[in-house]
């Protein structure tokens, strides 16, 4: 049975072959968009160079227990439900906006 604070740390239900994947098929979509957008639509703006942050704060929640974020780095302990919480927070944050700037911005 999980534990409500199993679910912060992904490597704990998530198995890595699905994680890896995750973060290869976000890849994949950001190279393709991008070309899309820069070479094929002649589309000006820098809102997909700037989504590269949200892939970069999706795979540490996948991988790693910090998010590295200027001017300092968040930790997330186990034991914090409400810095899990944010930690979760975070990682939607970050999907959305992956999605928002991939294919509605700069259009």
């Amino acid at each position: 049975m999980m534990k409500a604070s199993d679910l912060i740390w992904p490597d704990k239900w998530i198995p890595f072959r699905v994680r890896v994947s995750v973060v290869i098929v976000a890849w994949i979509l950001w190279f393709i968009v991008s070309y899309l957008k820069y070479f094929v639509f002649r589309v000006d703006g820098v809102l997909q160079l700037i989504s590269i942050y949200p892939i970069i704060i999706i795979w540490t929640y996948l991988f790693d227990k910090t998010i590295p974020m200027a001017p300092g780095s968040a930790y997330f302990e186990a034991d914090d439900p409400g810095v899990q919480a944010v930690r979760c927070l975070a990682f939607g944050t970050a999907v959305v906006a992956f999605f928002g700037m991939l294919f509605i911005g700069d259009w």
